[in-house]
């Protein structure tokens, strides 16, 4: 967007006023004013129409020993709702947010993946109309849902690829099936995208500006924000690091990636792979997950203890590989690896330092909730962008 153009000057300002009344909560005119670097008299008017539009309210200003304060103003909750759904792993997750990102209702349950591609998706939309019914939330003032899926969609196609989770998902428009069942503007976007985004909102990524968010579990991915915003590339496939190939003295260890598989990180950084080493070498399938297996290594385990070094070595390579290019003020630990306690996190920390200056290395807060977040975080940003259109 050309921010130099008098429209655009306006609906930024506008998407700026919104943000700031959503992140902040009741503001005065004249704190508005200061912290858009804007005129009272344009405030006022904005306000004015804002208040016309039942969009913000006044709040009640109480008195002082100065007199009067200023009456601050604050969004309408219900002015408008976001859903946003997260179909990643074995459990659907929905959350009904209102204008200030507040969820207001709750909904999940277990994802039927056997099923196949047309049950799932009915089961979606099952589970959006009955988020909805509960709610009681007019289905009017449900503006957009987002829904977060592994895989990388094409806005073109309205399709993803690369989705290994649901046979047959990739040949579904998702988002065309969504909309002509509620008629609500809907979003598809890759779950690790949400992920980031969600961190960045409400998680540990608050305070940065450049991040590298990788995610641990059925595979290997990562997204990057740089300089405060998404980066997606030409394909929408950034941060995919699992089609790293690994070095020739590194695949010397075969027991990490499937037999006859091209070998890259997606194949030997999983849950799956790092399974089936310990069950290679104790014959016993008690860890299904790299979460599991961290926590049999902490606990004294001495199988889980070699498949762990293994994997933080792996691990630490690809870490560093990503930081050498991006440069990132703090790498977010997501999926399995949020579940790295300390120990873990030097380990991969000395990996970086011997080589490349250190970012901060963290897990992530809001875990199995991220991608969600990320959702209502994604819905609310194109509210945003509608209500200046009516403004």
């Amino acid at each position: 967007m050309n921010y130099t153009m008098p429209k655009h000057i306006g609906d930024y300002n506008k998407n700026q006023m919104l943000s700031i009344l959503r992140e902040r909560g009741p503001t005065s005119r004249v704190e508005l004013s200061r912290l858009l670097g804007i005129s009272p008299a344009a405030i006022s008017r904005s306000t004015s129409r804002l208040l016309d539009k039942g969009i913000i309210k006044e709040c009640d200003a109480g008195v002082s020993d100065m007199g009067r304060k200023p009456v601050p103003v604050e969004l309408c909750r219900d002015f408008c709702y976001v859903l946003g759904a997260d179909l990643v792993g074995g459990t659907l997750k929905i959350a009904l947010a209102d204008l200030m990102g507040e969820i207001i209702k709750y909904h999940e349950e277990p994802i039927f993946r056997e099923k196949g591609a047309h049950a799932v998706l009915g089961q979606l939309l099952n589970a959006l109309k009955k988020i909805i019914r509960d709610a009681g939330a007019p289905q009017e003032k449900i503006w957009v849902i987002t829904i977060g899926t592994p895989g990388i969609f094409n806005p073109e196609t309205g399709k993803s690829k690369h989705t290994f989770f649901i046979d047959k998902w990739d040949d579904i428009d998702i988002r065309s099936w969504v909309f002509e069942s509620l008629s609500i503007e809907t979003v598809i976007e890759n779950d690790v995208n949400l992920d980031v985004i969600g961190e960045s909102w409400k998680g540990v990524g608050q305070d940065y500006d450049n991040i590298l968010y990788v995610k641990l579990g059925q595979g290997l991915a990562a997204r990057v924000v740089l300089e405060g915003r998404l980066l997606r590339g030409e394909h929408h496939m950034a941060g995919e690091i699992g089609y790293m190939l690994p070095a020739s003295e590194v695949t010397d260890q075969p027991v990490f990636a499937a037999q006859d598989a091209v070998v890259n990180y997606e194949h030997m950084l999983n849950n799956t792979a790092a399974s089936r080493q310990y069950r290679d070498i104790t014959g016993e399938q008690s860890a299904a997950t790299i979460s599991d297996i961290c926590g049999l290594a902490n606990g004294g385990d001495e199988p889980a203890k070699t498949v762990l070094s293994q994997l933080l070595d792996h691990f630490g390579v690809v870490l560093l590989n990503s930081a050498t290019v991006l440069d990132p003020q703090v790498i977010i630990l997501g999926g399995d690896a949020g579940s790295f306690g300390e120990k873990e996190i030097a380990v991969l920390k000395k990996r970086i330092e011997e080589h490349f200056p250190l970012p901060n290395i963290i897990p992530s807060k809001l875990q199995k909730q991220a991608c969600l977040y990320g959702a209502i975080k994604m819905g609310l940003d194109r509210v945003e962008k509608r209500i200046t259109d009516i403004w």
